[in-house]
């Protein structure tokens, strides 16, 4: 609550510029760069412009969604949505709606960091021949870890360059997935990469 949208600073805007993209505003400069940076697609809501709670659902047949694209576009029953109480406000891991996109006038926000299945991320995005970075991630499978670390970076970074008051963090749902201990070589970055690198300083890269 009471962010101040505003025009990013330089070292947001040339790493941006750097790889192609458009400095458009702090909050939508932050979820690009956390997108890109870390691999975390994310998106940020304009909270004055929601009616009341969101909801993960599919789609009714023949329900439009306007994207942030400036585009309309008219969905199945088996796509993914984001919807309030009276309309729907994004695509499931491809694109956000474009009412509730963030303005310099915004002055609340909703940040949402969630996790969608690569197959109907896929299927949607080919029947409505829509491309986006984020969709370009999500069908490719996210690391189910960075639901918590994403919300940390990004909550991070709006508070640093827009300010505001943070509330509680509300989940959905809990993923849980059994974490892998492997053997590590650290004779690899030798071998493989060409680098001597020690023991030591690899453990603390790592």
């Amino acid at each position: 609550k009471g962010v101040k949208n505003t025009e990013s600073p330089d070292w947001l805007k040339k790493k941006l510029i750097a790889i192609g993209l458009r400095p458009i505003s702090a909050l939508v400069d932050i979820t690009n760069f956390v997108t890109f940076d870390l691999g975390r697609p994310l998106h940020v809501y304009d909270a004055d412009k929601l009616e009341g709670n969101l909801y993960m659902r599919m789609a009714n047949k023949g329900e439009k969604c306007k994207t942030l694209d400036e585009k309309e576009y008219v969905l199945s029953s088996d796509t993914v949505v984001i919807a309030d109480k009276k309309k729907l406000h994004g695509i499931g891991g491809v694109m956000g709606g474009l009412e509730s996109g963030c303005s310099m006038d915004t002055k609340n926000v909703f940040l949402e960091v969630a996790l969608f299945d690569p197959v109907s991320v896929t299927k949607t995005g080919r029947k409505l021949n829509l491309q986006s970075d984020a969709r370009f991630r999500f069908e490719r499978g996210i690391d189910s870890t960075s639901i918590d670390w994403g919300v940390d970076k990004a909550t991070e970074l709006i508070l640093e360059l827009c300010g505001g008051d943070v509330s509680e963090i509300t989940k959905s749902q809990s993923i849980f997935e059994n974490q892998k201990i492997i053997d590590y070589d650290y004779n690899k970055t030798k071998t493989l990469g060409g680098i001597e690198i020690t023991e030591k300083e690899q453990k603390s890269i790592l």
